[in-house]
């Protein structure tokens, strides 16, 4: 096992890519609310083409429902490398359901290896599941994961104004608040996205029962067995900016689970503030250096 820290200058806050809504893939043609391709199961950031046919890097949302945070990565991700988001869905009940889910879409874009997944919070545990099954098959596979511990308490669903990033511009305060509603904080996202989203007060009512359920999915979760290595990305500080006592616990958690090396980074951040814009390079970096590693055992 290895392990080191890394400390970031990190923000909390998160930004929508306002210039960029083929990020989305909507197609205007298909006549479909803007809406419905931009929490598509599958949110294709950066997706294949001709002269973009690196190992593709899937990145999973967990109760954040919406994987819109990861279209920063685009930056400081090599130019080769297709990116897409796994978003939440209102199919699955359970982390291998999930699994199961995001695996045929993986495989339908890319039948064949190598593979990235990255996930955060309850979608850590997601990417986990997917790793083993695609290692199981044989698939070389780099794996990282944000703000994932196998024994920390289930993480709580975002409310809905918290789903949709916003930059630079106040929503309401979170929905169920009693002087706010749904449709108030969709009409302040709406105008913070200048037109490149459109949602609706039932549209974020949607997001936040499948944020719940993604929440509660990892209750009784006990991650499968690993086979090779897994990076693991660490809040030093608590959802309240408390500091972390002892953070470099959550790689010993992790140990009974993963067959390799568990590598840990140690960012003076919060929970969320992990796929925060100011940290995204750092996330770059570390996907860069971890391993693609297959199964170790025959």
């Amino acid at each position: 096992m290895s392990s080191r820290d890394e400390t970031a200058d990190l923000s909390s806050a998160c930004e929508w890519t306002a210039g960029r809504p083929d990020s989305c893939g909507a197609d205007p043609a298909a006549g479909e609310r803007a809406e419905s391709a931009a929490t598509n199961i599958v949110l294709p950031i950066r997706p294949r083409s001709t002269y973009v046919d690196g190992a593709p890097l899937f990145c999973l949302a967990g109760e954040a429902v919406l994987a819109w945070n990861y279209v920063g990565l685009v930056a400081h991700i090599d130019s080769r490398v297709p990116i897409y988001g796994l978003q939440a869905s209102a199919e699955p009940r359970t982390i291998r359901d999930y699994a199961t889910r995001y695996l045929a879409e993986i495989r339908r874009i890319a039948p064949q290896g190598p593979y990235q997944l990255l996930g955060w919070s309850a979608g850590g545990f997601v990417a986990h599941e997917v790793a083993v099954r695609l290692r199981a098959a044989g698939e070389r596979v780099r794996v990282v994961v944000l703000a994932t511990d196998p024994e920390a308490r289930a993480p709580a669903p975002l409310p809905a104004d918290r789903l949709v990033p916003c930059p630079g511009v106040a929503t309401p305060a979170a929905v169920g608040d009693a002087t706010t509603s749904a449709t108030d904080a969709a009409a302040a996202i709406n105008a913070a996205t200048a037109g490149t989203i459109d949602v609706t007060g039932d549209d974020l009512d949607r997001l936040a029962a499948l944020s719940t359920t993604a929440a509660r999915m990892v209750c009784g979760h006990r991650p499968a067995w690993l086979p090779g290595d897994l990076t693991v990305c660490i809040p030093g500080r608590a959802p309240g900016g408390a500091d972390r006592l002892d953070p470099g616990a959550t790689v010993r958690r992790w140990r009974p689970y993963v067959e390799g090396a568990v590598t840990g980074f140690v960012f003076d951040a919060t929970p969320d503030e992990l796929t925060a814009p100011h940290v995204l390079p750092e996330i770059a970096r570390i996907l860069a250096s971890a391993p693609l590693a297959a199964r170790t055992t025959c």
